[in-house]
């Protein structure tokens, strides 16, 4: 004969083995830190983060963003929430050079910009 607390210890038993489930396997969901979020104004914060599929914006290829990727994103590079990858690895790192080459190139024209303007000063 069973008493009563066994039910519930095999219930509390079944829920952990679905959330194991849930965690590492097919779905590969990993469970979210809601501590380590950037604050926002958003009422529902996700309980797990799941694979996510999406295309690239700039060449069209079907991508999947892990979750261990948005993990990295939300917590630790504390991204809003509401954010979504759109582009593939590979165009990142292309979009970032482009990024840092006008960048370099408009600081080279601003310090060109300054040192015109003191010559003209010193004149």
């Amino acid at each position: 004969m069973k008493s009563k607390k066994q039910p519930k210890e095999e219930i509390k038993a079944k829920r952990l083995a679905r959330v194991n489930k849930l965690v590492n396997g097919g779905n590969r969901g990993v469970r979210v830190d809601a501590t380590k979020l950037a604050t926002n104004n958003s009422w529902s914060v996700p309980e797990f983060y799941r694979d996510r599929a999406f295309v690239c914006c700039d060449c069209g290829s079907d991508e999947v963003w892990t979750a261990t990727q948005q993990k990295w994103w939300y917590e630790i590079a504390k991204g809003p929430i509401d954010s979504q990858a759109v582009r593939c690895r590979r165009c990142r790192k292309t979009e970032r050079a482009r990024v840092d080459e006008a960048r370099r190139v408009s600081l080279e024209g601003m310090q060109h910009k300054l040192a015109a303007k003191k010559l003209r000063e010193e004149k």
